[in-house]
């Protein structure tokens, strides 16, 4: 990356349905914030290909609206990057990606560097920042959503393993007999928690159960969403409820296993705000019953503090630390 490290940063997350994207001063001030979706058609090589085009569009936008010389561009990806290489190489929303020189296209384009980084982990270092995880020594966030992934902190510091692949909390095995995970595995957290297998989950349970006000959505020609049974739990539908209880008890499973392994004092649960609040009672729950007492004294479990905007701030702070160790 270019040596003038109090230049802003644009910093974009591709999450798994929309590019949220901004400048970021060196300070950490979001501006020029935005947030748009995307859509993906199945085909990689299309799909990487308007993803790219979408990224180059958010980058005129922004760079317009800001009217600012940049330091450099840095890229939250919901899935693998390799940090020894800086690629992306394993994002299942977008499999097509890893194949394509996005760094070196926006290299050439804009004439600076590219730096890519695992989204969750980029959140994480914002919540460390400026939210949840402000002073935090040891803990874990913990994102849900349309996948699961986590950052962990230890002795004060992101860590993400040798290459940059640790955090994936999602492909804890959970149900040995459970359906098939994309990564190859078995039973995966992500094949029950995540939010489009709550959806899958809730499906199959509205066919022995028609009383909750979510058959109505069926009945009304429009796909369930993992949307409808967050709205649903907040306005007391019983079945929404349970849903999410009990999915709670899945991630608490693997949170508990978490801390009886690392004696963490820290969880922070994001996702959608609503989503946080249902789901920590039934992780607390299961935390409590498979939790060493000793282990889960030790630990708090809260909601993240920080909305959409923070894999955005926090790709840009993780791009800067780069920046700086190279100047």
């Amino acid at each position: 990356m270019e040596s003038n490290s109090s230049l802003p940063l644009i910093g974009l997350d591709i999450s798994s349905r929309h590019l949220r994207y901004g400048i970021v001063t060196s300070d950490g001030t979001l501006q020029h914030f935005h947030r748009e979706p995307y859509t993906t058609t199945g085909d990689p090589a299309g799909d990487a290909l308007s993803i790219s085009e979408s990224i180059f569009r958010a980058m005129d936008l922004v760079l317009n609206e800001a009217q600012s010389p940049i330091a450099g561009i840095a890229i939250g990806i919901p899935g693998l990057v390799n940090h020894t290489t800086n690629q992306p190489v394993m994002v299942p929303r977008l499999p097509g990606l890893p194949d394509v020189d996005l760094g070196g296209a926006l290299k050439s384009r804009y004439g600076v560097s590219a730096y890519f980084e695992n989204n969750t982990h980029a959140a994480t270092a914002a919540e460390m920042t400026s939210g949840a995880m402000q002073g935090t020594r040891d803990g874990l966030f913990l994102r849900i959503g349309n996948r699961i992934g986590a950052g962990l902190v230890l002795d004060g510091k992101l860590r993400r393993g040798k290459s940059g692949f640790a955090g994936e909390i999602g492909h804890l095995n959970i149900d040995p007999d459970g359906i098939e995970c994309f990564c190859g595995s078995h039973g995966c957290l992500e094949t029950i928690a995540s939010a489009p297998n709550i959806v899958r989950r809730t499906l199959a349970r509205l066919e022995r159960d028609s009383t909750s006000s979510l058959s109505l959505i069926e009945k009304q020609g429009r796909e369930l969403s993992y949307l409808d049974i967050i709205q649903a739990a907040e306005d007391g539908d019983d079945l929404a409820q349970l849903m999410m209880r009990r999915t709670g008890g899945f991630i608490g499973m693997a949170v508990a296993d978490t801390l009886n392994l690392l004696n963490l004092s820290q969880v922070v649960i994001a996702g959608t705000m609503a989503a946080r609040l249902l789901l920590i009672p039934g992780i607390e729950e299961e935390v409590r019953k498979r939790t060493i007492s000793l282990a889960l004294a030790d630990c708090s479990i809260i909601p993240a503090k920080l909305g959409s905007e923070a894999g955005v701030i926090g790709v840009a702070i993780l791009a800067r630390a780069q920046l700086s160790s190279q100047g």
